[in-house]
This record gives C-alpha cells, sequence and structure tokens, in this order.
C-alpha cells in the first residue's frame, strides 16, 4: 500500500513567475549576470563542446579534479549539487530525521530554507535581525536544543549584505560542536564575499560549506554548486546522490569558465565598482542602503511599501527590474543586483528621476 505523507500533502510549491528575457530589457531582481558574455569567450565556449558527445552517459571526475586543483583541497572533500539549493536538500535529507529534528537559518533570506524544512517535516527556527541589520549569534544560544541538527548561516545573507568573520564563525563553531550541531555556511556569493573559511574545515568536522557557479561565474543556467567538507562528511551526505551528480554539458561549462577563472575576477571586480558608484550616488542623494560591498547587491531604502512598490512598478515600464516585496520591515525598500558601471548608472537615472516624483 503506498502512503503519501500529509506533511508532503500540506506543503504549498508555487512554480517561479518567469519574466521573458529579452533584449534592452535590463534585469537586475535576482543577481544574475547583468551582461552578456562577449562574442570572443562565448566562441571559445562552443569550440570547447562542439564535440560534447550527448547520447553518452556523464563522466564527471575530471570536474571534480578541476574544482579540487582551483580550490588546493582533495577531491573527497567536495560533492556536486544542482546548485545551493540542492546543496540545502542533501544535507538537510542526510542530517535531519523527520518529526523529530530542527534546523536554523535567518530571516529574511534564501525561500528554500523554509520550503525545505517543511518537505522533511522538520522545525524551523528563525534567527532575526536586529534595528542596526545584524544578527544577534547570541541569539543561537536560546534557540538550539538536543533536537537542533543544522544551523545554515548564509555569509552574506540576502537581501542584508551582512558578512561574519573568521572570530565569530570560529565561536559558533565552538558552540555547534559542543552541541552536536552541523554549522552549514552558504557561500553562495564566493568571491564577491572578501573571505572564505574553507580553511576551517581541516580543524572542525562540524563545517560544511555551500557553493555555487550561479552568481560570480554567471552561470544560473547550468544549475551546478556544491559542498564542501571533510572526507567523511562527504562522503554520508554524497550516499543520496542519483545516478550522476551533473550532466555532461553543465560539467564542461564550469570546467571552461575555471580555466577562465580571470574573466570571471575581471567581472567581479566590474561589479564592485558598479556598485560603490551606486551606493555613493544614492547616499549623496539622501537615499539610505543597505550593504557593504561583500556581495553583488545593495539593498535601497525608501519612506513607505507603497512608495517601493510604486517604484518597482515605474522601473518595471522602463524595461528595468528590481526585487521588491520583502518581509518586514525591509518591505521598504528594494533589492538592486550589481553590474558594471555603465548599466547602475542606466538605472540609476531612471530610479533618480521616479524617485523625485513620490518623494516631493
Amino acid at each position: 500500500m503506498y502512503i503519501k505523507k500529509q506533511y508532503l500533502i500540506s506543503l504549498i510549491r508555487k512554480k517561479n513567475k518567469e519574466i521573458p528575457k529579452l533584449k534592452n530589457h535590463l534585469y537586475l531582481n535576482r543577481n544574475e549576470r547583468a551582461i552578456p558574455f562577449d562574442k570572443k569567450f562565448l566562441n571559445k565556449l562552443y569550440n570547447r563542446i562542439k564535440n560534447i558527445n550527448l547520447s553518452m552517459y556523464p563522466q564527471i571526475d575530471f570536474l571534480y579534479k578541476k574544482i579540487a586543483n582551483w580550490l588546493n583541497i582533495p577531491k573527497n572533500q567536495i560533492f556536486l549539487t544542482e546548485g545551493v539549493s540542492g546543496a540545502i536538500k542533501s544535507i538537510i535529507e542526510t542530517l535531519t530525521l523527520p518529526s523529530k529534528s530542527n534546523i536554523i537559518f535567518p530571516e529574511p533570506g534564501f525561500s528554500l530554507y523554509p520550503v525545505y524544512a517543511k518537505m522533511f517535516n522538520v522545525e524551523a527556527r528563525i534567527l532575526t535581525y536586529n534595528n542596526q541589520n545584524k544578527l544577534n549569534l547570541d541569539q543561537v544560544k536560546k534557540l538550539i536544543d538536543k533536537n537542533t541538527s543544522i544551523i545554515f548561516l548564509p555569509n552574506p545573507n540576502l537581501p542584508i549584505d551582512e558578512f561574519f568573520n573568521k572570530v565569530d564563525i570560529i565561536k559558533l563553531l565552538n558552540l555547534c560542536k559542543k552541541n552536536k550541531i552541523f554549522l552549514v555556511l552558504d557561500e553562495v556569493y564566493f568571491p564577491f564575499s572578501p573571505i572564505s573559511h574553507i580553511s576551517l574545515i581541516k580543524k572542525y568536522d562540524n563545517l560544511l560549506i555551500m557553493r555555487s557557479f550561479s552568481k560570480a561565474f554567471g552561470l544560473a543556467g547550468i544549475r551546478l554548486g556544491y559542498i564542501i567538507g571533510n572526507k567523511k562528511n562527504i562522503n554520508y551526505i554524497s550516499k543520496i546522490r542519483t545516478g550522476y551528480e551533473t550532466n555532461v554539458l553543465s560539467a564542461e561549462i564550469a570546467s571552461f569558465f575555471i580555466d577562465n577563472y580571470r574573466d570571471i575576477l575581471n567581472y567581479v571586480e566590474n561589479v564592485r565598482v558598479g556598485l560603490l558608484f551606486l551606493k555613493n550616488k544614492l547616499n549623496k542623494n539622501n537615499i539610505s542602503t543597505i550593504g557593504e560591498g561583500n556581495s553583488c547587491y545593495l539593498f535601497v531604502k525608501v519612506k513607505s511599501t507603497r512608495m517601493a512598490n510604486n517604484i518597482t512598478k515605474d522601473l518595471y515600464k522602463k524595461r528595468i527590474y528590481v526585487r521588491n516585496n520583502w518581509p518586514k520591515p525591509y518591505d521598504k525598500g528594494f533589492l538592486v543586483s550589481g553590474a558594471p558601471k555603465n548599466k547602475i548608472n542606466f538605472f540609476l537615472k531612471n530610479f533618480l528621476h521616479i524617485y523625485k516624483k513620490y518623494n516631493n
């Protein structure tokens, strides 16, 4: 007799509302790459993948080796996943017990944390932000108990862009180790973020790090990420893998981009310049922002929820897309994904014109 799980029946999943990606539209709403790759770069990529045999099952050990050499870690400390979303799913699936475990994560943040908590029937406990847009890590002590399995800590988080230094992470790791809890750092914005805590993997067997090719690499479309941990933990988590962690096209494209990592770092630097330009211009116009350059986005604060919604709608009419509808108190603003300076300047001119209309 088949059994349908009641907690899955009650889980509501809505498909993302897709916005057609059209030329001459500026998409600054999902932290995707804001400009296309140049033709010369793409031609090099096409020459790389044109001889791939699509009729054969994937052989992806070469990608494990490529990532391991790039990060200077053993390949048995890496597990490929379907983006960071797949990494979160794998970790919750392997490290929690349905109807018993609880997990901790901040809100606002990545929307799939609460979804996966419901999917695997574990209790979600929420870390909140204070009036200075900081997470109070001392709050963790009040949230954990004997059934706490995982603390997820996006570093930085969305849309706050708060970054935790090594001292804070070590304090939290020691607390987690004492209570037999895994700390999972979401480093999806590496290398936009200035520092990675990957070196702590050697010392702390309760640390996992998640990364993706979606943000800095600009490869959200290939749906590829990875988990980093010690050999024992990676071996355990990878037991739930499907027949193949990814496909031949995604693997070859990721390998090509690692080979051309300098181009990625150049784009990262151009985005940093664009965001700093935006932040300075907004501040000169007495418009508050949240973001200190640890990611590829900036949160723009305005006077009211209505104002944020109206500005977003007017920008949409100008073929510029930003992201609003954040939970309180961040409903009074919107997120702007980073882009090179010329694209940011185009956004800025349109935004300031619209802002004046609603600020009079």
